[in-house]
């Protein structure tokens, strides 16, 4: 690894950004009991912040690629703490939709520059590397939660602006690093044109088949992410608070899982962890979902948690190395698009659990993760990482 340094600050800029964006879902409650949203309202919401990254990060991403922009990853921690901050300053529903959007393009902003940085700090280590940056999301989505409930709870709705502080310090320590991450930017194309990389041809074919499985991955993430705690407090009749206590115990889970995944598939295979990870999602789901028992319910949840977050880094990784000459637009595919999928189908998932209840939403979660544990068979190998799988 070239600076391990960068590494774990490029994780802390990942955190703050998905604070902000990991809160959402767990403030969802509180808007439903303040202003009267529906289900398929409060989903909307995340629509609203995911719609935006999904459109315009590609575009970031290409920028990206074409010319070195690590600034935006400080712009991007900024706007998605704006974002998240002023809904709790307005009681209009759409006002409330362009300040999530707002969080969206802080998002967009800062995956594409931040994901191609740390591929390149990683050096040889892909798999550790973008476990390192991957779990920075994780701890985010579990601190988010923590946050927006104290917040929520102590200050009421206007405690939202308590997102405006790690995001104004990480963005101002980022920003202070735009030389050195230049740098590294410089260093690597240099790097690739020693070793004849540089004319290295991009696999979109072999792209699309892990992205498409990271697709599904992310319908599964999110709409868990939405409706566990809805889940939590209209079918197992918990209290709001335990709900988003709950999410948050979900989210480090994962964050454990995505650190360790990485490290895993670099011993065993990116495809093999991939196929063993949603080979074990599906029947702990289905399990979870049929079980009404709290305990029961919150370890087979946590290890849904698990099993889907460990296949996180290796998919995230293995759809860079097909796209080499595209490591912006490859992970602003990889780990900003693909997020944001999840947040687009969050509605329609939302609406039938509206007209047939949370259970019934929580079956079709169940169905498409049957879908990703088949299409994860199809996932191949890359070449320049294939010497280094077993079996």
């Amino acid at each position: 690894m070239k600076s391990r340094f960068h590494s774990y600050l490029l994780t802390f800029g990942h955190i703050c950004t998905d604070i902000s964006q990991g809160a959402l879902p767990a403030m969802l409650p509180f808007l439903i009991l303040y202003y009267g949203l529906s289900y398929a309202e409060a989903a909307t919401l995340v629509l609203a912040s995911s719609i935006v990254s999904s459109v315009i990060q590609p575009l970031f991403g290409w920028l990206g690629d074409r010319f070195d922009r690590p600034w935006f990853m400080s712009v991007g921690i900024m706007l998605a703490g704006c974002g998240i901050a002023l809904i709790g300053y307005v009681d209009n529903y759409w006002l409330m939709f362009a300040s999530a959007s707002v969080c969206g393009v802080g998002v967009a902003l800062f995956h594409p520059e931040g994901g191609k940085l740390a591929n390149i700090v990683a050096g040889s280590q892909k798999g550790t590397g973008i476990s390192n940056f991957s779990v920075g999301g994780n701890i985010g989505f579990a601190l988010g939660p923590v946050i927006a409930t104290f917040a929520l709870t102590v200050f009421g709705m206007h405690g939202t602006a308590l997102f405006l502080v790690p995001a104004t310090c990480m963005a101002l320590l980022l920003l202070s690093q735009t030389k050195a991450y230049r740098a590294f930017g410089e260093q690597e194309i240099v790097r690739k044109k020693s070793i004849g990389q540089g004319s290295e041809r991009d696999d979109w074919p072999g792209f699309l088949k892990v992205t498409a499985v990271n697709f599904l991955r992310s319908i599964v993430g999110t709409g868990l992410m939405v409706f566990v705690p809805l889940y939590w407090v209209a079918v197992l009749d918990q209290p709001r608070e335990l709900a988003a206590l709950m999410l948050t115990f979900y989210s480090a889970a994962g964050a454990v899982a995505t650190f360790f995944g990485g490290r895993i598939a670099d011993r065993i295979g990116f495809k093999r962890m991939i196929v063993l990870s949603f080979g074990a999602t599906c029947p702990l789901l289905i399990l979870f979902v049929l079980s009404s028992n709290l305990i029961v319910a919150t370890v087979l949840i946590l290890l849904v948690s698990v099993s889907l977050s460990s296949a996180y880094s290796p998919i995230v990784a293995l759809g860079q190395s097909y796209l080499p000459n595209r490591l912006g637009l490859a992970s602003g595919i990889s780990l900003g698009v693909v997020v944001s999928i999840g947040g687009v189908t969050s509605p329609l998932i939302g609406a039938v659990g509206d007209t047939y209840g949370l259970t019934a939403s929580m079956a079709i979660i169940c169905c498409v993760s049957l879908l990703a544990a088949a299409l994860s068979l199809l996932v191949v190998r890359h070449r320049g990482i294939r010497e280094k799988e077993k079996g």
